[in-house]
C-alpha cells in the first residue's frame, strides 16, 4: 500500500528531524511518532495525543478535507490560480493533489490510533490502571472509526488495516473491502469504544457521548432511521448541550467551548489551524484563496433564510468593492476549534430520521427538531408538513447551518441529490453519477495497482 509507504517515511522524516534539529523545530509535547516506544502510562497518553494531533492535521479536519465538503457545493468559488478549481466546478480528477493530500493524512491518522490500539493493551505499569487503559484504547477506537467513516463518506470501501505499520517489512497487502464492510468495521470500533468510555463531559476528547454522535450520523449514511433517530435523541435529551443564542455565539467569543459544541479540536499558537488564514482577507491576517459565491453571500444576507447566520461571512470594502469572506475562522491567531460534532447537527439528524420514517407522529417531530434550528437562527418556523417538503427542508437548513463545515457535498451525495442541487444552483457545474464517490489518488494506485482499484467512471 502506497499510503503505507508514506506512513513509514513520515515515521523515518520525523525521526531525524526530531534529532538534529531540537535547537531549531521543537517537538511539541503533544506529538509522538509512530515509531516511539508505548510502555508507560504516559507515553500511552502521549500517543493518543498524537492521534488526536493527526486527526486535526492540516491534511483532514484542520484544513483540507474540510473543504472537500464545501468546495464542490455551488457556493464556493476559487480566488487563485489551480488549486480547487476543478473542486469547485466537480470535475474530479483522479491526480488533483487534494485528494491524495486527505487520503494521506487520514490514513496516518488511522496508523496512529492503530498503534494505541495495538500496544496500549501491552504495556506494564502499576500506576496505569484498567479503566485508564481502556479508556485510551477507547478513545483510539474512536479516531479510527471517524477516520474509517470519513474515508468511506468520501471514497467508499476502504482498504482496512487495524494494525500499525512502522517498517518497509510489513506493508500489509490488503484489498479494498465494500462500502457496507467498512460502515460494518466503523459501527464494530464505535461499539468496542462505547463500551469502555466514560458517560461524561467533555468536548475535546472522546467520551460515550461522541460515539453516540458518530453513531448518529452513521446510521443517516446507512439509512437506518431508527437508529439515527435513537443515538440523536440521546444528546438532544442531555442538559449540557444547547443551541445558543444568538447564533454566533457558539464560535464568535474566546471561551474554551461553548455548550453548541459536542466535540471539537483543539489549536493553539504554536499548532494552528490553517483554513483560518486561507478563509479570511489579508486586512484580517488571512491568504483569502476561497470564498463564498455572490449568490450564497444573498443566501446569507436574506434574514428569512439565514437570520443570525449571516455572522458566517465577514466583509471588506476596497476601492469602492465589497469583498466577501467566510467568518467561522475568526480569531487572527488561527486557534480556533475544528468543530467535528454540533448539537444543531444532532436536531437536523432527528428531523431527517424522523421525516424519513414517515409516520404521522415522526413527521410532527421532524418538523419541531427543524424549528428548533430555525428557532435559534432567527428565522421564520417552517410550515413543511409532508415528508417530501420536510426533507427538502431540512436539506436547505443544512447547507445554510454547516455552511464552512464537512457536511454539505456529502449531504447531496448520500441522498444522491447532487447533480439535480448543483446544476440548478450553477449552469457551468455538472455533475456525473460516478462522481459521488470521488476518485481514488492516482498516486496511490500506481503505487498499489495490485490491491487498489478505482472507482468506476474515473
Amino acid at each position: 500500500m502506497k499510503i503505507l509507504r508514506y506512513i513509514f517515511l513520515s515515521i523515518i522524516a520525523t525521526a531525524t528531524l526530531s534529532s538534529c534539529k531540537k535547537h531549531l523545530d521543537p517537538t511539541p509535547a503533544n506529538f509522538v511518532s509512530d515509531a516511539d516506544p508505548i510502555f508507560d502510562a504516559t507515553s500511552s497518553q502521549t500517543a493518543l495525543r498524537g492521534a488526536y494531533r493527526q486527526l486535526g492535521s492540516s491534511g483532514y479536519y484542520g484544513e483540507n478535507y474540510v473543504t472537500l465538503g464545501f468546495f464542490p457545493t455551488g457556493d464556493v468559488k476559487n480566488l487563485t490560480t489551480g488549486g480547487a478549481a476543478n473542486l469547485v466546478t466537480v470535475n474530479f480528477r483522479a491526480d488533483d493533489v487534494n485528494f491524495n493530500t486527505s487520503w494521506v493524512a487520514i490514513y496516518l491518522t488511522i496508523n496512529r490510533a492503530n498503534n494505541v490500539i495495538t500496544r496500549v493493551p501491552a504495556v506494564q505499569d502499576p500506576t496505569f490502571t484498567d479503566a485508564a487503559k481502556n479508556q485510551v484504547i477507547g478513545e483510539a477506537k474512536f479516531i479510527r472509526a471517524l477516520a474509517y467513516f470519513d474515508i468511506a463518506r468520501a471514497w467508499g470501501g476502504a482498504q482496512i488495516v487495524l494494525k500499525p505499520t512502522t517498517s518497509i517489512d510489513n506493508i500489509p497487502q490488503v484489498k479494498r473491502s465494500t462500502l457496507d464492510q467498512t460502515y460494518d468495521q466503523v459501527e464494530k470500533d464505535l461499539n468496542e469504544a462505547e463500551s469502555v468510555l466514560p458517560d461524561g463531559l467533555n468536548r475535546i476528547r472522546a467520551t460515550k457521548r461522541t460515539v453516540w454522535a458518530l453513531k448518529a450520523r452513521l446510521y443517516v449514511y446507512r439509512k437506518q432511521w431508527d437508529k439515527a433517530e435513537e443515538y440523536a435523541s440521546k444528546l438532544i435529551a442531555l442538559n449540557d448541550y444547547e443551541l445558543v443564542k444568538p447564533f454566533s455565539a457558539w464560535f464568535a467569543n474566546d471561551v474554551v467551548a461553548s455548550r453548541e459544541s459536542i466535540f471539537e479540536l483543539e489549536y493553539s499558537a504554536v499548532n494552528q489551524s490553517t483554513i483560518r488564514q486561507q478563509m479570511q482577507h489579508p486586512t484580517n491576517g488571512g491568504t483569502y484563496r476561497y470564498a463564498p459565491t455572490d449568490k450564497f453571500v444573498q443566501l446569507l444576507n436574506d434574514p428569512l433564510v439565514s437570520g443570525g447566520r449571516s455572522a458566517l461571512i465577514g466583509k471588506v470594502v476596497q476601492s469602492g468593492t465589497t469583498l466577501w469572506f467566510g467568518n467561522l475562522y475568526y480569531r487572527k491567531n488561527s486557534t480556533d476549534p475544528a468543530y467535528i460534532f454540533r448539537i444543531a447537527e444532532m436536531y437536523l439528524i432527528r428531523a431527517e430520521a424522523r421525516a424519513q420514517l414517515n409516520t404521522s407522529a415522526s413527521l410532527i417531530g421532524s418538523l419541531a427538531d427543524l424549528n428548533k434550528v430555525r428557532d435559534r437562527a432567527g428565522v421564520p418556523l417552517s410550515l413543511a408538513a409532508t415528508q417530501s417538503d420536510l426533507l427538502l427542508a431540512i436539506e436547505n437548513e443544512n447547507r445554510i447551518e454547516f455552511a464552512w463545515e464537512a457536511h454539505r457535498w456529502f449531504d447531496l451525495a448520500r441522498t444522491g441529490r447532487a447533480k439535480a442541487v448543483l446544476e440548478a444552483i450553477d449552469p457551468n457545474i455538472k455533475v456525473e453519477s460516478y462522481e459521488l464517490l470521488f476518485p481514488i489518488p492516482v498516486t496511490q494506485i500506481q503505487l498499489d495497482s495490485k490491491n487498489l482499484d478505482q472507482n468506476p467512471g474515473y
